[in-house]
């Protein structure tokens, strides 16, 4: 969870201190003198903070199809081999773009006025932009087939459970209704990343395929616009507003403020009695 936080944050703060500043010409003599550094902070931060975000929202989808689907399987995604292979998978992009991009060398191109981080050697440029292009289409479709089998499943156990529903007694209802009550916020939020990987997956396709000489500014334009919503409508944002969510992250911190206050008890105790 925090992981996609401090991305989200991270891919914010890098966009508006390494692109949008040097655009507009501020600060100058510190950008241009140390552009080749800066672009390659730039561009690893940007595709790397991308590759992260991007397989969160896939791992979180799988957990979700998990849950409805498998429900014994998605009790054992607690167990630390499965974690850490989440993280690992989390982080695999994000290594593999810094790992390409900080050895290259960019420099800032003037473009309608405006000055952009761009790579020198443009051989390189075409492979990575088809590698960044894959990945795209891995997590979008991922993303959307996990949500759509999770939705259509969770809704046939809906209506299978309808039909018995002269069987169930009053509390069993009752737990019921508010399952569906918090799986319905869960699916709004859903649609909302979805149409949000859409859009930045047309985005990608368009600009990094179809049309690989589009103007830098009208690119980092709507780049721009994409990755604040993104940064704000992330996966892992959307999850803190969910209710459950919201109730585990208080039980967990309540938990740990608890051990904290009895670690200190314990050992102001301890230098009491000495």
């Amino acid at each position: 969870m925090f992981v996609g936080i401090l991305v989200d944050i991270t891919s914010a703060v890098n966009l508006f201190a390494l692109q949008i500043i040097p655009a507009r010409g501020w600060l100058s003599f510190f950008y241009f003198t140390n552009e080749s550094w800066l672009g390659a902070i730039f561009y690893a931060i940007t595709y790397g903070g991308r590759c992260v975000q991007g397989a969160t929202a896939t791992i979180l989808s799988f957990c979700r199809v998990s849950a409805v689907c498998f429900p014994v399987f998605y009790q054992q995604l607690s167990y630390a081999k499965y974690t850490y292979t989440m993280q690992a998978m989390q982080l695999s992009g994000a290594v593999a773009s810094v790992l390409l991009l900080l050895p290259r060398e960019y420099k800032y191109v003037n473009e309608n006025g405006g000055y952009y981080s761009a790579f020198v050697n443009n051989e390189f440029r075409k492979p990575f932009y088809n590698f960044v292009a894959v990945l795209e289409v891995f997590f979008v479709l991922s993303i959307v087939v996990n949500n759509l089998v999770t939705y259509i499943t969770y809704h046939f156990k809906i209506k299978k459970g309808a039909s018995k529903r002269n069987s169930v007694t009053g509390s069993q209802y009752l737990m019921n209704r508010e399952k569906q009550k918090r799986e319905s916020s869960l699916d709004k939020m859903t649609a909302i990343v979805c149409c949000v990987e859409l859009l930045y997956f047309a985005f990608v396709v368009y600009s990094l395929q179809i049309n690989q000489s589009m103007n830098k500014r009208v690119f980092y334009f709507l780049y721009n616009i994409l990755c604040v919503i993104y940064s704000t409508f992330s996966a892992w944002m959307l999850l803190l507003f969910s209710k459950p969510i919201t109730i585990q992250f208080k039980q967990r911190f309540s938990k740990l403020s608890l051990k904290q206050s009895r670690s200190f008890s314990i050992s102001v105790q301890g230098s009491n009695n000495r």
